[in-house]
């Protein structure tokens, strides 16, 4: 008689989505990203191209997308607060920096 093969082990649960993470890496994007758009603004005032002044106000967001990018294996919920915090960072940053170009405080 052959014996019937035995069935194959249920696959694992997925983690669960961890809320407090998310809102803590929104949190954190959204406070030093704010910073370094402040900093990034300024440096892109001296520029003469709008074009230029762009990249360096989305400098900040994108950073923040990679490390969130970087980070989604070992804790999903706080990569996509910083996934999520980075984008909003790399909007706001990008439009203040090419607006903040041929500007003083003068």
């Amino acid at each position: 008689m052959t014996e019937a093969p035995a069935p194959a082990p249920p696959p694992a649960p997925a983690p669960l989505f961890n809320w407090i993470g998310f809102i803590g890496g929104l949190i954190i994007a959204i406070v030093c990203g704010g910073f370094a758009n402040i900093f990034l603004g300024a440096m892109s005032m001296g520029f003469h191209n709008s074009f230029f002044g762009f990249l360096v106000g989305i400098a900040a967001g994108s950073l923040l997308i990679i490390f969130g990018l970087l980070s989604r294996r070992s804790t999903p919920g706080f990569a996509a607060g910083l996934l999520c915090g980075g984008c909003i960072i790399g909007l706001i940053g990008g439009i203040c920096g090419s607006q903040m170009v041929n500007s003083s405080f003068r």
